[in-house]
Parts: structure tokens; sequence; C-alpha cells
């Protein structure tokens, strides 16, 4: 067991909690304060927690595992996001200036707006609600992996994993986004730098032309399908789609849109994010793709960056490094269930339960609740998504998990661009999509409707578009506050 590791991962934990005690100091009881960081989000933090946000367990951990098993096609697969960055500050700065104008603090209070239906608001929360556990479970199974393999053992995977869902619970919950995005600013710029650090340690140690040279003779790693035979054009596409569809839909991104300080803070999104995006998928990919070859046989492909740093580098980098994998987990852990904490506040507790009687402070005190029930949720499905539950079977690795959430917010984009966007969308074909593709994506994926080879995500999303564009030819439009909003 490495206890400099160890104790370098804890130092890294306990500045987090420090940021999160600040955080709480600092911010307000209004929910703006609370979800939003009064909109106070500038031109070095705004882009730095869009990207931590983005940076999680699938990413630096699930990613070197899908390319420790397939290969260096997923580097491409998960590259593309960086071409997102456009959409992200096209529809972003809409989304902020109509955010500035109505004072909406979550995306699904927009939306139903946009499309005068609480019934859409209601459904679309629904949706991203159920979506979103795995992907909270994910950050709790990168914990208890990252921790289990670096003591060795002596550490256990409960352990790890409740670690960092206590963590994350305790900083959201003082300081909400401000907290949130403070730490996310240091944890994307941790990551970055760590990302490199890794690269320079471990490049030296497994002679990477020679090693890369081996790769391509004896494996299928290099090849367009992968070592599996996974990615097939049609696969490819889907991957493709997805990933670029979803950086925009996600919950948690969408409602940073909001929390902007100005529209520079896009301008500067625009510069940063390629660069970041990049450099996060390429650095796991490779590791994962040279670890299949240096140490082949791993139980568990997700532990393979773990693995490759405590066999060829310093305990000291190891536990700096792993602190940088840690608050990539947490970065979108934190920022998720506030976004969804903030869903069930703001859309279901303040406009149906309490009703006139909502006061903010009972309002952030719905939302911890929340918060703390949602990261409960996530520890117990790490679990059980892991084989730890008598009776239950593993689902497979983080990636495995992660496309669930990926695909069902993916297919919610349409329905928000078209909001923003169609002046002819009405409520009735906005809940025909949703309910039509996401029936039509658990169907094909659990039931056995048919895929025609794509991952079920694509004619999901065809279904979503011919119903929504169908429904809304087919039905009047209620009368909205929809008018242009930089106008």
């Amino acid at each position: 067991m490495s206890a400099v590791a160890l104790a370098l991962m804890g130092a890294y934990l306990l500045v987090t909690l420090g940021i999160g005690v600040y955080g709480y100091r600092r911010t307000g009881t209004s929910p703006h304060e609370y979800f939003l960081a009064g909109g106070s989000l500038g031109r070095l933090v705004f882009p730095l927690t869009m990207f931590a946000t983005l940076m999680s367990a699938f990413v630096f951990l699930g990613s070197a595992g899908f390319g420790y098993r397939h290969g260096l096609g997923w580097l491409a697969l998960l590259g593309v996001e960086a071409l997102a960055v456009v959409p992200l500050a096209v529809v972003g700065l809409r989304a902020f200036r109509l955010s500035r104008r109505e004072g909406y603090v979550t995306p699904t209070e927009m939306l139903g707006d946009l499309l005068g239906s609480d019934a859409v608001k209601l459904l679309v929360v629904a949706v991203q609600f159920a979506w979103a556990i795995p992907y909270v479970a994910i950050q709790a199974m990168g914990g208890g992996i990252i921790f289990r393999t670096i003591s060795g053992g002596s550490v256990s995977f409960t352990a790890g994993a409740a670690v960092v869902t206590v963590v994350t619970a305790v900083y959201l919950g003082l300081g909400g986004l401000r907290s949130v995005a403070w730490s996310d600013a240091l944890q994307g710029l941790t990551v970055v730098v760590l990302l490199v650090a890794a690269l320079v340690f471990v490049v030296p140690a497994v002679e990477p032309l020679a090693l890369t040279r081996r790769v391509a003779a004896e494996t299928d790693r290099f090849t367009q399908v992968g070592q599996a035979g996974l990615f097939t054009p049609r696969v490819w596409l889907s991957f493709l789609l997805m990933n670029t569809m979803a950086v925009v839909a996600y919950p948690q991104l969408f409602q940073r849109f909001f929390a902007a300080t100005d529209e520079r803070s896009f301008r500067a999104l625009l510069a940063w994010w390629p660069v970041m995006v990049l450099l996060a998928a390429v650095v796991p990919t490779l590791l994962g793709v040279w670890g299949g070859t240096v140490l082949p046989g791993l139980e568990t492909p997700d532990q393979v960056v773990p693995a490759l740093l405590q066999a060829y580098t310093p305990s000291v980098v190891v536990g700096v490094v792993m602190g940088g994998a840690l608050a990539a987990m947490m970065s979108t852990a934190d920022s998720l269930v506030l976004t969804l904490s903030s869903l069930v506040t703001r859309d279901i507790y303040h406009d149906h339960v309490a009703g006139p009687a909502s006061d903010d402070r009972t309002e952030v005190w719905v939302s911890r609740g929340v918060a703390v029930a949602l990261l409960a949720g996530g520890f117990g499905l790490a679990h059980a998504a892991t084989g730890r539950v008598p009776g239950v079977a593993a689902v497979g690795t983080i990636v495995d998990l992660s496309v669930y959430f990926i695909q069902g917010n993916a297919l919610l984009l349409p329905v928000f661009l078209a909001a923003l966007y169609w002046r002819g969308a009405t409520a009735a074909g906005a809940v025909a999509a949703v309910v039509a593709g996401q029936g039509y994506f658990l169907g094909a994926t659990f039931a056995g409707l048919p895929t025609f080879r794509f991952l079920p995500f694509v004619p999901a999303l065809a279904v979503t578009v011919l119903a929504l564009g169908v429904g809304s030819l087919l039905t009047d439009r209620t009368p909205t506050v929809r008018s242009e909003p930089d106008a």
C-alpha cells in the first residue's frame, strides 16, 4: 500500500472541503445565489467549471478502460466533443440572454415557459432525473476503484466510494454553485496539469515507440473496428452523434449558461474548451491502449490508469495524479446533483408543493436534502452495478453505465433546440417527442426493438425528431414568452 499516495489524495480532499466552507461564508440564502452563484462566473471560472463538469470518471477512468478493451478508435469518438464548443457557445449565449431577461434558474423552467406548458417541464424533469442516477453512481464507482487499486486492497471499494460521496455532499451542501464552481476551477486546472504529468512519467518508462509498434503488430487496437470489433461504421456514427449532442443537453452544463457573468465568458469558453477537451481525450485513451499490452488481464479495465501509475511512477506522482482523478469525479457529481436538486426544488417543490408560501431559505434546505438523497442513491447503485449486492448481476464498466445517461439526455436536445429556435414548436409536439423517443430508446435497449445495427440512440433520435415535427404541425402553439432574446 502506498501511504504517501493515499496521504496526498486525502490532502486534496481536505482542500476541497476548505473551498466548500469558504463558499458557504460567501453564499447568500436565495435560490439564485445557491444554484447560480448569483450569476458571477467570469472568464476564468466559467470555462473551467464547464470543463471540470464534463471531466468525470467516464473520461478519466472509463475512457482508459475503453481504450484498454477496444483500442484507439475511442479517441476520435471522445475527442469529437471538442467540436461541441460551437453549439455550446451559440445555444448557451441564447439561453443566457433569456435567463437574464426572464430570471430562469433551471433549464426546465425555461423550457416550460417557452412552450407554455407545465407538463413538458415536469416530463423532462422526470427523464433527466431517471438517467442521472447511473451517472452519479459512476463517480462513486470511480472513487472506489481508485482507492482500492492505490491501496492494494487495504481500502475497500465501499470505503473509497463512501469517501468521494461524503466529501461531495459536504462541500456541495455548504456553498451551492459558488463552492462547486470554485472547486471546479481548481479541479479543472488540476486535471489538465496532472494529465500532462502522467504522460511525462509514464512515457519514458514504457518506451512508447517500441510499445506502439508492438501493440500494432500483436493486437487490433489500432484498427478501425478495434480489438473487440465494436467500432463498425454505424456504431461510429452513433457515438459521434450522441457524444456531440449530449454535451449541449447535459442538465448540469445547460444550467451553467445561466450563471455566467456576461457574454465575454462565452468567448472565453470558445478559446479554452477545445484544447482542454482534446488533452483529456488523448491521454487516458492512449494510456489505456498501451496498458492493454503492458498490463494484460486486469480484472477491471477501468483500473488501468491507477495500475499504470503504480507500476511506473513514484508514489508522490501517483497520489497527486489520482487526486486529480478524484477531482474529475467530484466535479461532475457535484454539478449534476446540484442541478437535479434545483429541478426538484424549483420545478416541483416551489411550483407545486409550497406555492406562495415558499421561502428562499426553505428551498435551499430542500435542495440540500434532495442532494443527499441523490448521492446516497448513486452510492447504492454503484454497489449494485459492480455486483456487490447479492442477487444483482454486475452491469459492466464505467462507460457501459454512462452510455445510458449520455443517450437519454442527447435525445432531449431536439426539444430544447425547438423551444429556443422554432416558433412553430408546440407543447404537444414536445411531449410526443419525449415520450416517443425515450420509449423507443428503452424498447430498443431492453425489449428488442430494432436498432438497425446502430446504437439504440440513432433510431430513437429519428423517432424523436419525427414526433416533434408531426406533433407540432398538427397542434396549435400556446402563447408564450417566446421572442427574440437579444432584441
